[in-house]
């Protein structure tokens, strides 16, 4: 689900103040030059285990797993309110 980085500064201030200024905006990001440097570099980790991972992350401390749902909690009802409340 894709919360404004905005949003999630309000909630949760040491997270948000990594994400405003340049993370805040969409953009491509071009490995050409690491390639070109560490041609023998080859990335072991698969994006589904990187995912995986990152959501253990979250469940591993209750409090910040509370903490996103909420969050994810509070958002969806904004955007039904701001959508006259269809789901």
């Amino acid at each position: 689900m894709h919360i404004p980085s905005a949003t999630i500064a309000d909630w949760d201030p040491a997270t948000g103040a990594g994400l405003l200024g340049d993370k805040a905006i969409s953009v491509v990001f071009d490995n050409s030059k690491i390639r070109r440097l560490v041609p023998d570099f080859v990335c072991t980790t698969p994006f589904a285990r990187g995912v995986e991972e990152s959501v253990a992350w979250i469940d591993a401390d209750p409090e910040r797993d509370a903490l996103m749902d909420r969050m994810i909690a509070s958002h969806e009802q904004s955007r039904r309110d701001a959508e006259g409340g269809r789901p």
